[in-house]
Order: C-alpha cells, then sequence, then structure tokens
C-alpha cells in the first residue's frame, strides 16, 4: 500500500514498527486502523516540519517571506505611517479632553443643565441638536462656545466664558442668553430662521463678526424689540451696537496693494442700500491684523489650537487677504480634527497667494484626512514644485499614494 523508499527516513522508521514483525498466528489484519495510524504520524511529521521552518524563517527575519529593497521600504514607510496616525489620534484625542461636544435630537421642554464637572475650563460645542434647551450655571467658567448645525435650540450662558467668545455657524432659530460680556461673537452661514443673541447688560455687548447671516438678531436691554444685523451675500462685517442703540456696521473691502481697507460707518438698519465711495484708511488695520495672528501663533506654540483659532479669526475679521491667517486657522483645523474647515480655509489661502507652499500643503493634507487622495497628490505635488527642500511633503506624498492604491483614489 506504501512507497517506503520514497519516503524521509525518519518517517519510516516511524511506521517502521508498523510495517516489519509477524502478525499474530490467525489474527486478520485491520488496515483500517493501520491507515489511520500512518495518517497521524504523517501529519506529525508535517507539523514538525512546519514549526523547524518557522523557526529558521524567524531566525533569519523572514517570517513575512524574502523581502528585497522595494518591500523593505513600503514597510518602513507603513511602520511609520502608524506612528503618525497615533501620534495624530493621541494630540485629537488630547484637544477632545479639552472640549466638551453635545448632541442631543429628541426635543424637550426640560433644559439640559450641565455641571462644574463637565465644562470647567472646556470650550464647549453643540453640533446638530435639535428642540433643546441648553443651561450653563453661574458660577462656572468654560473657554469658549460653539453652536454649529443646530435647529430650534436655546443656549442660557449663566457662566463666565473665559475668551469672551462665541460662534454660530449654518443655524437657525437659535436664541443665546448671554447674562455675563461677550466681548466677539462671530456667525456665518446662518441664513434661515432668527438666529438672536440676547443681552441682559448693555456693557456686556461687543463687536459682531458675520458673513451672509441675513438671520442675525441682536436683543438689547431696555429696546421694544430686537434689532436685525446681519447681511446676505458674501461680504463680511463687523458691527458693534452703542450704548443708546445705535447699529454700525463696517466692511472691510480692498484697497491699495491688496490690503483691507476700513469703510466709513454703515448703518446696519438697512445694510443693502447702495455704498458710497469711502477714502481708504492707513495700514492701522492691517498691523492689528498681524498682532492678531502673532497672538494667535503664541497660542499655536502652547498647543491651545482652540485659542489660537479665535485669534486668527478675528485676523482675519480685520484683514481678510492675510493668507497667513487663513493657512494658520487651517492647520488649527487640521490639529483639533476638522478638515472640512481646514479645506475651505488652505483654499482660500491658495488662492490668495498662489505661491505660499504651506497653502497647498495644508491643502494637501486636509484632503488626505478627507481620504480624497488622488486630489492630496495633486495639491502636495504643487507644494512640493514650490518647496523642495521640505522634507515633510514628500513624506506626505508617498502616504497619500500608498492610501490611494490600497482604499481608492476617492473624490477629486
Amino acid at each position: 500500500l506504501f512507497d517506503q523508499a520514497s519516503w524521509p527516513l525518519e518517517r519510516s522508521a516511524r511506521l517502521h514498527a508498523f510495517t516489519v514483525g509477524p502478525s499474530p498466528l490467525g489474527a486478520m489484519t485491520n488496515y483500517g486502523s493501520w491507515d489511520k495510524k500512518a495518517d497521524a504520524l504523517c501529519k506529525e511529521a508535517d507539523e514538525e516540519d512546519e514549526r523547524e521552518k518557522k523557526q529558521s524563517d524567524e531566525a533569519l527575519g523572514l517570517q513575512d517571506g524574502p523581502q528585497g529593497p522595494p518591500v523593505a521600504e513600503a514597510r518602513r514607510q507603513r511602520e511609520e505611517m502608524g506612528e503618525h496616525s497615533q501620534g495624530r489620534a493621541q494630540l485629537i484625542a488630547s484637544q477632545e479632553s479639552k472640549e466638551l461636544r453635545l448632541t442631543h435630537t429628541e426635543a424637550s421642554e426640560e433644559a439640559i443643565v450641565l455641571s462644574a464637572e463637565e465644562v470647567t475650563e472646556k470650550a464647549v460645542r453643540i453640533q446638530g441638536s435639535a428642540g433643546v434647551t441648553y443651561r450653563i450655571p453661574a458660577g462656572l467658567t468654560i473657554l469658549k462656545v460653539f453652536v454649529e448645525k443646530c435647529r430650534n435650540v436655546k443656549l442660557e450662558l449663566g457662566c463666565h466664558v473665559k475668551t469672551s467668545f462665541l460662534e454660530v455657524n449654518h443655524s437657525s432659530d437659535i436664541e443665546v442668553r448671554a447674562e455675563q460680556p461677550l466681548a466677539t461673537v462671530q456667525a456665518d452661514e446662518c441664513t434661515e430662521g432668527p438666529v438672536r443673541i440676547v443681552f441682559l447688560e448693555p456693557e456686556n455687548i461687543g463687536r459682531f463678526f458675520h458673513q451672509n447671516c441675513p438671520a442675525l438678531e441682536v436683543m438689547i436691554p431696555g429696546q421694544p424689540e430686537a434689532k436685525r444685523i446681519g447681511v446676505s451675500g458674501g461680504k463680511q462685517f463687523v458691527t458693534t451696537i452703542e450704548s443708546g442703540g445705535q447699529v454700525s456696521s463696517e466692511q472691510v473691502v480692498r484697497g491699495e496693494k491688496e490690503f483691507p481697507v476700513q469703510l466709513g460707518a454703515t448703518k446696519a438698519s438697512a445694510p443693502g442700500e447702495p455704498e458710497a465711495e469711502k477714502p481708504p484708511t492707513s495700514e492701522e488695520m492691517r498691523q492689528q491684523a498681524e498682532a492678531k495672528r502673532t497672538e494667535g501663533n503664541e497660542a499655536f506654540k502652547a498647543n491651545d489650537f482652540l485659542q489660537a483659532a479665535v485669534y486668527y479669526t478675528e485676523a482675519i475679521a480685520l484683514c481678510d487677504t492675510l493668507h497667513f491667517a487663513w493657512a494658520n486657522r487651517a492647520a488649527c483645523f487640521l490639529k483639533t480634527g476638522q478638515p472640512e474647515k481646514a479645506l475651505e480655509d488652505a483654499t482660500r489661502c491658495t488662492e490668495l497667494a498662489p505661491d505660499y507652499s504651506k497653502g497647498w500643503f495644508r491643502k494637501g493634507m486636509a484632503l488626505h484626512a478627507l481620504e480624497r487622495y488622488a486630489a492630496a497628490i495633486q495639491a502636495l505635488a504643487v507644494a512640493e514644485k514650490l518647496d523642495p527642500k521640505n522634507e515633510q511633503i514628500p513624506h506626505a506624498i508617498k502616504m497619500a499614494q500608498m492610501m490611494c492604491r490600497s482604499k481608492g483614489p476617492g473624490e477629486l
């Protein structure tokens, strides 16, 4: 039944007991039992051979098969990508520990009261909520407040806001009741239901930076009705409210040498009226924007990316052609895991300064984070052409190429 001459000697030795020697007289050979024992010995020999091969490969570093230089380099890059991903994940986790994110979509008449343990020394970001009321009681201190993509939400701020900053974007039917000062309110793309900011004391009213927010309203103490200060369109306004309730808005426009200039006060009570041509001011606005950008750089170096973004936002409001501020704020958004916003800012930077490599690099990194790998490679290639000595760029291109081969090119 078996050709022993073709078997390895050690296997023959193991089968020797079953192939030689006389059977008991008169006993019938049990071939079924003999075959089972032979199969078991063969399996044992195969397993031993496999163990020996594995030990040998591990000793030679060949457990993943023979690897030439290209394969080894690809493996090294994968390991580097893993380290970068882990580092980025740790950074995002660190930032998230400084920020409380809230989303409630089930309508409720009872207010959601936030505790000191939840909010103290944190930024509060309300995202995608609908039909709810939030209350942050007096005696607490938070860093800043964001209201994003919300509908029919009320926010009662009895607490102290450390940075005195509130942002509302892509939201409608919002009411924020501010019991403490708010030096800066930023509103963007609120085009539907009213976004109303209610102040209890006139001295608590700060400045309003708004773009395409026709629904933006301010309730001023002593006034019977809320004042509508928002304007439709892509122009950005800086609005202030005087003690007597008079509202004035100034628009930042481009002047000489592409620097923005401050137009004379334009009454916001009729923002849609044709604007008279006003003479440009000095470059004081640009200097103020640079000062804000410097403050942002200091906050960024201290890893306070949220605060840095606030400074860069104020710099952009003062000088919307300052491409450095757009690139810097894009970096903040990348650090805090907001690639969509990073892509918007980086794209604006490349429009203002096509020869500025960091704008293209941040655009490429934002596209990579959005898994749009082919588009990321294109943007990074422009950055590499503009700054060929930057070692980060070719590494980023290689990472994008590997992800493109692994997951596909993504949206162009």
